[in-house]
């Protein structure tokens, strides 16, 4: 009994070392916006992944959890940033749902073989009679591993592809607010896919 809850122990705490190795890395190259609510963010696409939710499930459920993973702190000028973007979009002849689905398509074209990679992962290990407990810091140390400024940088070419110039300059003031622009080339280029 006493084996068990230290077996128990140890896996929560190579789970949580896993996933804290995964949100440095985040933080340091992609975002440090969501602050200590990153965990929540991670804890959330962890929990569809064991789930085994289909990837455009996660993402509508991340889209539709994103405003409560806003630090209150950040909130108001979060909306006031969403606003505004949605302004310029209008006057570029656009709308925040194409934006959205730009975002959307792009995440999920590059995002593809790293979420195969997890869920095949996951389903072998399910399969081997593994617990979510074990399952879970294999996901992340996947994550982790395949979380890399050429995968960021490959979302930022796609959402360039698909955007007008007027639109994709529309982007920039809320992507230098909530992401880490100066690791990438962020200079429009329409032919960069």
């Amino acid at each position: 009994s006493s084996m068990r809850l230290l077996a128990v122990f140890l896996l929560v705490g190579t789970a949580t070392a896993q996933q804290a190795q995964f949100q440095t890395k985040f933080q340091t190259i992609v975002s440090t916006y969501l602050g200590t609510n990153l965990g929540k963010a991670c804890d959330l696409v962890a929990v569809d992944v064991l789930k085994l939710l289909p990837m455009a499930n996660m993402t509508a459920h991340l889209m539709k959890e994103a405003i409560g993973l806003v630090p209150s702190t950040k909130y108001l000028s979060a909306i006031g940033m969403l606003s505004t973007y949605q302004s310029c979009l209008e006057k570029a002849g656009s709308n925040m749902e194409k934006a959205m689905t730009v975002v959307g398509g792009a995440f999920k074209l590059k995002m593809q073989p790293l979420y195969k990679k997890v869920m095949d992962k996951v389903k072998a290990m399910r399969t081997n009679g593994k617990t979510d407990a074990e399952i879970r810091p294999e996901g992340f140390k996947i994550a982790t591993a395949g979380l890399t400024k050429l995968l960021i940088q490959g979302i930022i070419n796609v959402c360039m592809t698909q955007s007008t110039k007027a639109e994709y300059d529309c982007a920039l003031a809320p992507l230098k607010t909530i992401m880490q622009t100066s690791l990438y080339n962020m200079t429009y280029n329409p032919t960069i896919g």
